[in-house]
């Protein structure tokens, strides 16, 4: 997958994460590593420089629990979030069409099959 894109779907999935609950950086990386079934497991080194922007951005907050600290999503960062899931239903829906206009396909579950 194209660089780009990773960072976008990255710092998607990552506040999506947290909005399920309060979570520790390394263990956001074991949930994706874990829900992707191996196929992507981002670096700490990708993850923490977006854990802070978003605390600096007020889309996260975090708490020191055990030493370590525990991020949680904010009212604005819901916001972000809905406005980032909206974008990327219609990133899909327009890749679908295009692909179905370029193989000539017309079928809703027809991609790739």
């Amino acid at each position: 997958m194209d660089k780009e894109i990773s960072r976008i779907f990255l710092r998607f999935v990552v506040l999506k994460i947290i909005r399920e609950q309060p979570i520790h950086g390394y263990d956001i990386i074991k949930k994706m590593a874990e829900r992707s079934e191996g196929r992507w497991t981002p670096s700490a080194g990708s993850i923490y420089p977006i854990l802070e922007q978003y605390e600096k951005s007020g889309c996260i907050r975090s708490e020191v629990a055990d030493r370590k600290k525990v991020y949680s999503i904010t009212p604005q960062g819901e916001r972000a979030l809905e406005r980032m899931t909206e974008k990327k239903i219609k990133l899909i829906e327009e890749m679908t069409q295009v692909v179905r206009e370029a193989t000539g396909e017309t079928g809703e579950n027809e991609l790739g099959r």
